[in-house]
């Protein structure tokens, strides 16, 4: 059977979209949707010469119908005319990649004709999230997903499909107003983030040590610091100018976190809420603080971060770092934060 009457059928489709040219049988029984008759479906392909056995990948077992484990996909190339791309929206042709190459029409025909159709039916549409918006495209959740490098290619952005990137880490927030210029609070711990929420959404605070912010965030220990994290969820705030204040615990761990953060994430202004910073030590005074419960035997590069306070401040900060001491930021309880939180 010539390739010229196969294009009606729903495996060659597929195999037109695969982007390897070689392709286990696993994955033909997926394009066939695991129906019954997926063997009938992949001899008849083998027949016409579009699946190729890699005899030395072996069979499937079966006696009556056996199937290789693995093929090499054979389609003709089908160079599509000029005017057929014209007809596609003149976003998706603007930067000339289609043009140039037409194979990649022919190759992403299906997907190109459906976002052409979404592009000149939809009026201002409002923002979702890149699945929201694939699955009103497609009906498929994860075509946009599969086709992020092509869109690249041929310059179509989120911006152009109106969706937005959800965030890797949608850390817990509470921001009242989102404004263009913002001031964020970020808590290293769950019980002082609950605590300054609380203040904020119960008595309309604002102001803490002074300082007033527009927002506190949870950073969840740890968490905060994972690779491009935080980077991927402050570009959701979709604000122009964020400073961003940290406050964490007086300890190895504590400071290695900021560290490490500013490190990830060096296009955002992070610095240290040294108020907060100053109040948790003359609260400790000379008290018996605990051991840190940090196994690593590090001590965080403290060259920056030093020279943020006075000279008995810092003395103390590296006592409590040198002796493997942790002073919690929860020193700074619910008392205390009403005291000096104001509107």
């Amino acid at each position: 059977m010539k390739q010229d009457n196969l294009k009606t059928d729903k495996l060659y489709k597929a195999l037109q979209q695969y982007p390897k040219k070689r392709i286990g049988l696993d994955e033909l029984k997926t394009l066939c949707g695991f129906s019954e008759n997926y063997r009938d479906q992949i001899l008849v392909l083998a027949e016409a010469g579009v699946l190729q056995a890699v005899k030395t990948s072996g069979t499937d077992g079966n006696l009556q119908k056996p199937l290789y484990l693995r093929y090499t996909i054979r389609l003709e190339e089908e160079t599509p005319d000029t005017e057929e791309i014209y007809t596609l929206h003149p976003r998706l042709t603007a930067n000339g990649y289609l043009l140039k190459k037409p194979k990649e029409y022919f190759r992403h025909k299906q997907f190109l004709l459906c976002l052409s159709k979404w592009l000149s039916t939809s009026v201002k549409s409002t923002q979702m999230s890149r699945r929201e918006r694939s699955f009103e495209i497609f009906g498929d959740e994860k075509m946009l997903d599969k086709h992020v490098s092509f869109l690249e290619s041929i310059a179509v952005s989120g911006q152009t499909l109106c969706y937005y990137e959800t965030p890797d880490q949608c850390f817990a927030d509470y921001i009242p107003i989102r404004k263009a210029e913002m001031t964020l609070l970020i808590c290293e711990n769950k019980d002082i983030w609950f605590n300054i929420r609380r203040l904020m959404y119960e008595q309309g605070l604002r102001v803490l040590f002074g300082v007033q912010i527009d927002g506190v965030i949870f950073g969840q220990g740890n968490d905060i610091t994972g690779k491009s994290k935080f980077l991927s969820y402050s570009h959701f705030l979709g604000a122009e100018r964020v400073k961003y204040l940290y406050c964490g615990d007086i300890d190895r761990a504590g400071f290695d976190i900021f560290l490490r953060l500013c490190k990830e994430a060096e296009e955002l202004q992070i610095s240290l809420f040294v108020p907060a910073y100053r109040k948790m030590l003359e609260l400790a005074g000379t008290r018996d603080l605990p051991d840190s419960d940090d196994a690593r035997n590090l001590l965080p590069d403290m060259t920056e971060v030093l020279p943020m306070f006075k000279v008995q401040e810092q003395q103390q900060i590296m006592r409590i770092l040198q002796e493997r001491k942790r002073l919690p930021q929860e020193i700074l309880s619910f008392p205390i934060l009403m005291d000096h939180m104001s509107r």
